[in-house]
């Protein structure tokens, strides 16, 4: 193609008269044809490390995002033992207040039966012992509630103590995320000038088939891949209570609600290549779920597919999901129909949010449309 290119430029010029005309001008157009391989190696190289740049970007910012969703969810246990902590210690309040009312009633009655007491002793309306008994009985029931306010303000200074604790251990925890979401977003900002930059040299490497060839590696990869998962987890079995994956054909929800702007079968890249899903088109953090049940056999970066996460379904069936934000599953893990898996992103290079989804049967592509369900 560059030969071409290169011809097609020197077509209008003037046809040769001598040897020595003839030899000058093949060689420019050998001198051209060196620089424009020459640019091609140097432009190749410097994707590659872009790409590589972007694959450290994107695993960094998915362990930002789940650094952030841990620190969170940190920070929502700290604030319930804070409103814990402020509960008991208005009840304790309460009842301590409570309590004093009680000792300032009773010292008032107190006082009136110790004046009343003695006239009534004085008469005769009372014997001496039995004013020095009810005497007595006020006043312990006064000092043991004296106790017990005692006891209420020592627990309510611990409260206080402990509540202060977790107020800085929550304070820390929200500098962190504060500082968490400051570096994701230097990250991202990063991650979408270096996209700018792969893009314009994708844009310049397309002319030579360069993006092709690209395109086809990645397929071949991601195939092999593929056929090598379903080897290694043939014997996959499903628990009891799961309908088998092929009994749900027409009835498997949708990993995220958005429309695929290009489907099983279209045309990639202007190219003779196919695409073997669906591009479906989301915001940027947008809830990805499963289709079925299955187990995490993927959860990683992969050149051309960025962020990737692939389900195995059991009996040769998967569901792959490519260009994620961040994985909310690890290699392993067991996920329900409709469980929330990643969230949608651009990782992998592409130029949009979008998820990238497969279906595949024993390491094969097939068309996701069929085994959808549209009503959901």
């Amino acid at each position: 193609m560059i030969l071409n290119l290169v011809l097609s430029g020197w077509a209008f010029a003037q046809d040769p008269e001598t040897e020595e005309e003839a030899k000058r001008q093949i060689q420019a157009i050998n001198a051209e044809l060196s620089t424009l391989e020459s640019r091609i190696r140097e432009q190749t190289t410097e994707r590659e490390v872009l790409r590589e740049k972007l694959r450290e970007i994107d695993i960094s910012i998915n362990r930002l995002s789940k650094n952030l969703r841990q620190v969170e969810r940190a920070i929502e246990i700290q604030q319930r033992q804070l409103n814990d902590l402020q509960a008991q210690a208005d009840k304790l309040e309460r009842k301590a207040n409570d309590l004093q009312e009680s000792i300032e009633s009773q010292i008032g009655t107190f006082s009136v039966l110790r004046q009343g007491g003695d006239l009534k002793i004085l008469f005769g309306d009372i014997r001496p012992q039995d004013a020095a008994r009810h005497m007595a009985y006020f006043s312990i029931l006064v000092d043991d509630q004296i106790q017990q306010i005692e006891s209420f303000e020592s627990t309510l200074a611990a409260l206080e103590e402990n509540r202060q604790q977790t107020e800085e251990t929550r304070s820390a925890l929200v500098k962190q995320q504060q500082r968490l979401a400051s570096d994701q977003t230097a990250l991202k900002g990063r991650r979408n000038e270096q996209r700018a930059t792969v893009a314009a040299l994708n844009d310049s490497l397309e002319r030579d088939g360069q993006r092709v060839a690209t395109l086809r590696a990645n397929n071949d990869r991601l195939s092999e891949l593929l056929k090598a998962l379903a080897l290694r987890l043939r014997d996959l079995e499903l628990r009891d209570g799961y309908a088998l994956f092929e009994s749900l054909k027409g009835k498997l929800p949708r990993p995220v609600s958005e429309t695929p702007t290009t489907r099983f079968g279209d045309s990639k890249n202007r190219g003779d290549l196919a695409w073997q899903g669906w591009l479906i088109p989301a915001n940027v953090g947008k809830e990805v779920r499963a289709i079925h049940y299955g187990r995490i056999v993927y959860s990683d970066w992969l050149r051309g597919q960025g962020l990737l996460t692939i389900i195995d379904h059991g009996d040769g069936w998967m569901s792959l999901y490519g260009h994620n934000d961040s994985l909310t599953k690890e290699l392993g893990d067991w996920v329900q129909p409709g469980e929330v898996i990643a969230s949608v992103g651009s990782s992998g290079g592409i130029d949009q949010s979008a998820l990238y989804f497969e279906i595949r049967f024993e390491g094969n592509p097939v068309d996701p449309a069929p085994w959808m369900d549209n009503t959901r």
